[in-house]
């Protein structure tokens, strides 16, 4: 379907905050038109983030009507160098800014696109996304993890604690897992509900303390995953459930402890790309693989928005949105 012949496309769209169910309307929407230095993206899938549903909820800011959305795998379909291109990526900003991935098509800058792994098809592509990119972003460009060292990752079951982990074995650094529950394949693993997160850390790294903490829990594991890191240790936070937590001062300048943050919405989108960039790579040779996904066609996405809410236990929540499920790796 060219985009000189749609001249409308189907969208999800956030018309005030709420429900989802309330929320969200999936109607007919004008096809972006790209200016200068942009491409059209015919999105052939696009992952659901805990970000969209949070801002479905309206609680964001963002003045509705809006279209949201973040992740998306398609082919750019207006005239350029990148006609015909299979695109990957997560494009910070979109959905709030300006209209997101939860459509038929977007518009987005030329330096923000990322071919698509050869390996993965749309689906996976999609799915991909921001996990991947908060993992990267905070474990190697943030945090520098290096071979032998080891990560802390509390949440780790959750689908950037998942991404996080495979990342950390590539480098060659050990990744030890915290959470409720324990996920397949993770050898080291702390169980949050039954032990002391530093007591098991100091037992898993012979009394040494972590090199690296990925927090993206927050709240009540905060202080604990700060007290479980080495003298000069590093950690990143994502995410906090509860808005103010409490630690020690005197400890924490006495370690020297560096303690820094991530909010993905705020990367450059060319920056981004060259993340992806550099996933692609990692993802055409077999060392990272996507995540568990649930798919959902457009007309459903209040329900994959609100299962997001839910808490989606690891798996990834794809909207179809070219309504070819075949075409686009349905699984």
């Amino acid at each position: 379907m060219s985009h000189t012949t749609a001249q409308q496309m189907e969208a999800v769209v956030i018309q005030a905050g709420g429900p989802p169910a309330q929320s969200l309307a999936v109607r007919s929407e004008p096809v972006p038109e790209p200016g200068p230095g942009e491409a059209l993206v015919e999105v052939h899938a696009a992952g659901v983030n805990p970000f969209d549903g949070v801002n479905a909820l309206g609680l964001l800011g963002a003045p509705p009507p809006t279209i949201p959305g973040l992740d998306y795998a398609g082919v750019v379909v207006s005239d350029g160098e990148h006609t015909g291109q299979e695109v990957w990526g997560s494009a910070p900003g979109l959905g709030f800014k300006q209209p997101g991935t939860h459509a038929r098509f977007v518009a987005l800058p030329e330096t923000w696109l990322s071919r698509k792994p050869e390996r993965l098809t749309m689906t996976e592509a999609a799915a991909v996304g921001i996990p991947y990119l908060a993992a990267w972003e905070t474990v190697i460009e943030r945090a520098r993890l290096t071979p032998g060292e080891t990560l802390v990752i509390t949440g780790g079951g959750g689908l950037v604690g998942q991404a996080a982990t495979a990342i950390a074995r590539w480098r060659g650094a050990v990744p030890i897992v915290a959470g409720r529950s324990r996920p397949d394949g993770v050898e080291h693993f702390i169980d949050t509900n039954s032990s002391d997160l530093r007591e098991a850390v100091l037992e898993l790294t012979d009394g040494r303390g972590a090199d690296v903490v990925l927090d993206a829990v927050g709240g009540e594991l905060f202080e604990p995953a700060i007290r479980s890191l080495r003298f000069g240790g590093r950690m990143v936070g994502l995410i906090s459930r509860q808005p103010r937590v409490e630690f020690d001062l005197a400890d924490f300048y006495a370690r020297e402890i560096h303690l820094t943050a991530l909010a993905s919405v705020f990367l450059d989108g060319a920056h981004v790309a060259r993340v992806f960039d550099q996933l692609r790579a990692l993802f055409d040779r077999g060392v990272l693989t996507p995540p568990a996904i649930k798919t959902w066609p457009l007309e459903n996405s209040a329900e994959a928005y609100q299962t997001v809410l839910d808490g989606s236990a690891g798996i990834k929540q794809v909207l179809l949105t070219n309504g070819d499920g075949a075409q686009a790796g349905s699984k």
